[in-house]
């Protein structure tokens, strides 16, 4: 799946600043697969909590609000 293929009505829910890539992906409408790809390729920023790895939804979203956007 590209970034181009997100379906914006996916995006839009309950946020934390950190959840699970299971969690993540669920809430954003991609396979478990390819949001744990992207955590371990860090296309999608994570952080390491004990064992799992989380998706730091609080950064990314900053990340994306700093981006220059065109039409």
């Amino acid at each position: 799946m590209e970034l181009e293929e997100l379906e914006p009505s996916k995006l839009v829910g309950p946020q934390q600043d950190v959840e699970t890539i299971e969690s993540w992906a669920d809430r954003n409408g991609i396979p478990y697969g390819v949001a744990r790809a992207w955590a371990m390729k860090c296309v999608i920023p994570t952080v390491k909590l004990g064992k799992r790895r989380m998706v730091n939804s609080a950064m990314l979203r900053n990340w994306l609000l700093e981006q220059k956007w065109t039409a």
